[in-house]
């Protein structure tokens, strides 16, 4: 399998919030800086999430 096949395999921050989320909803969340990919802070939606990562979206 090569690298671009597992690339779009593997789920990314993106795919995994418009499962629960509107595009709106998640733009909102990451201009307040408040989406967190295993405690840390996302700046880029298409950072790959693998299933076991934990993310984390809210607060003010």
């Amino acid at each position: 399998m090569s690298d671009a096949e597992h690339t779009e395999e593997t789920p990314t921050i993106r795919t995994r919030l418009q499962a629960m989320l509107s595009e709106e909803r998640i733009a909102s969340h990451l201009e307040r800086k408040v989406i967190k990919l295993d405690g840390v802070v996302v700046d880029d939606l298409d950072t790959p999430a693998p299933p076991g990562t934990r993310i984390v979206f809210g607060g003010s």
